[in-house]
């Protein structure tokens, strides 16, 4: 999946592609696994066509679609998850079917969805847009799509007559590329089932979150209903005979690729970026953060690296201080907090380094302040302390046994603003809280001196509606990094958030744990920076494969 790139990678590429550019490749590529295409005839309902949609916006908007589809297959999001080397395309341009006003556009009992193959479609795999549908081989009110579901054989394009119908209304809700995903399941011989909230073939859809998982065997199925028997094409971050490679690893489907999550994405989207962060993985809704985590910012994909040692603790704030390379993290307990560095490639802790004598009171999460230099001698850790009131404070990493107050909080309680991050492009210092409906705001140090600090609401819609929720930037790609679980506990929740305007970019649903803290390193695969007296642009990737 591709990203738009922001001015920050924008202006960085621009100088260094001024300098020079010298590309290095650690090792030799894995063979890398071909794609299963489901190679589809797409149409569009004449009526939905007017002159502000024409035909090339639904194609445009197919387009975007099938990306986002195909992202979900392809990835992983997390133990659970098969990533899937099977793609979904449109064998020609789209289309339009129907006559005006024939009803096609609004399918019923009358106008059943089976009816189109028949009527509107030509040979092979065919999928038709409509308004919406309220009947799929029974009455199904509410329905975002249909699909039929053949008895197959196991052979690519055993049965070339299979048809699908997606509607406006998922398109609406964002969860268009889940349905297509879905449905074309459904012709692959898929059926429901609700064992994980991110299965891709659950029997109903949630919203928001897209989940993209699917099992070893749905996998087989899936790419044995395939229509293109010999594609040309390959999964650059998928290792035949299985398995995908590492984060980081160098892919081709862009001039300068890197693997993330068993996606491909251009080094200057969110492959660059690693995430670690701090959980209770398996179960959705259980506050036992105390196992590390690796997690793909592409595709969300996470792994167990293994209980935080030498002994299981709970690690509530994260984050990764870039000038000393050091990931830390806070320890809150009804004593004394513990600040503490943790080794980023293991979740190994590896010392205690500062001790927060604060009684009853809690440092319940945490956010890496760069300074105004590249040197750590003015680095600060923010963090939020939770207790009869609610304080912002701050340690310097040098000094962290050295508690700082910058204010109290002007919006509480302070217990709710359990993720925090720092945009240092912006200067913004954001919380995500488990506040309904709305749950992502700023946090105005400058406004603290001698009193309260402002605290201001910057989501206005219900994008983000999660509880337990950790936060991370990435100066990377210019976007805050969110993790959450669900109100009624069953869900995990990722989201990609654009911070300029608090609108969430991606939302997934993922495989379950409950997250505590979150933190963004550079992807260690993935090293851009300037080559000493050469002036150029070093890319150092990774070969290899992921353990999971």
């Amino acid at each position: 999946m591709r990203f738009a790139e922001n001015a920050l990678r924008s202006t960085v590429f621009g100088v260094l592609m001024l300098m020079g550019l010298v590309l290095f490749e650690t090792s030799t590529a894995l063979a890398v696994d071909d794609v299963d295409l489901h190679d589809i005839h797409w149409y569009v309902h004449v009526d939905l066509v007017t002159v502000n949609e024409d035909l090339a916006y639904w194609q445009n908007v197919l387009d975007e679609q099938l990306v986002l589809a195909n992202a979900l297959i392809e990835g992983g999001q997390g133990p659970v998850d098969e990533p899937c080397c099977a793609r979904i395309a449109g064998s020609a341009s789209l289309v339009t079917f129907g006559t005006p006003g024939d009803g096609y556009d609004t399918l019923d009992a009358t106008n059943r969805p089976s009816n189109l193959n028949g009527l509107f479609g030509g040979p092979g795999s065919n999928a038709f847009i409509v308004d919406s549908l309220s009947y799929c081989g029974a009455p199904a009110p509410g329905s975002v799509g249909c699909g039929i579901n053949p008895a197959c054989s196991g052979n690519g394009n055993d049965d070339p007559d299979l048809w699908i119908a997606v509607t406006l209304d998922s398109l609406d809700t964002k969860t268009l590329p889940l349905v297509i995903a879905h449905e074309r399941g459904h012709n692959a011989c898929l059926v429901h089932i609700s064992d994980h909230a991110c299965q891709i073939m659950r029997g109903s859809i949630t919203n928001p979150g897209m989940g993209g998982c699917f099992t070893a065997t749905e996998c087989t199925n899936f790419r044995n209903g395939r229509t293109t028997t010999s594609s040309g094409l390959e999964c650059s971050c998928h290792a035949t005979g299985g398995g995908i490679e590492a984060d980081g690893t160098v892919c081709d489907e862009f001039t300068y690729g890197a693997c993330s999550g068993g996606l491909c994405g251009d080094v200057g989207s969110d492959a660059a970026v690693g995430l670690i962060g701090s959980a209770h993985p398996g179960s959705a809704g259980i506050p036992a953060p105390d196992d590390a985590l690796t997690i793909s910012a592409l595709s969300g994909d996470w792994a167990a690296l293994g209980q935080i040692t030498p002994m299981a603790e709970d690690i509530r704030g994260m984050a990764y201080a870039r000038d000393s390379m050091t990931l830390f993290g806070v320890i809150p307990t009804s004593g004394d907090d513990s600040i503490v560095t943790i080794d980023a490639a293991t979740g190994d802790r590896i010392a205690t380094v500062g001790t927060i004598s604060n009684g009853t009171a809690e440092l319940i999460s945490m956010a890496y302040h760069p300074g105004s230099t590249s040197s750590p001698s003015d680095d600060r850790l923010i963090m939020i302390e939770a207790g009869a009131g609610g304080t912002v404070v701050w340690v310097d990493p040098a000094s962290p046994s050295l508690r700082n107050q910058y204010g109290f909080m002007s919006l509480g309680p302070a217990s709710e603003f359990q993720g925090l991050a720092y945009d240092s492009i912006q200067e913004r210092l954001f919380s995500s809280t488990t506040f309904f409906p709305d749950n992502l705001y700023e946090i105005d140090i400058t406004s603290c001196p001698g009193g309260f600090c402002t605290v201001s609401l910057v989501a206005t819609t219900d994008q983000f509606p999660v509880l337990d929720p950790s936060l991370a930037f990435a100066p990377e790609t210019g976007r805050l990094y969110q993790i959450g679980t669900s109100f009624n506990g069953t869900r995990t929740f990722y989201n990609v958030i654009d911070p300029t305007n608090g609108v969430s970019v991606q939302t997934l649903s993922l495989d379950e744990m409950t997250p505590g803290g979150l933190a963004a390193v550079p992807e260690p695969g993935v090293l851009l920076g300037l080559l000493s007296g050469c002036g150029g642009l070093l890319w150092a990737g990774q070969r290899g494969r992921r353990s999971d």
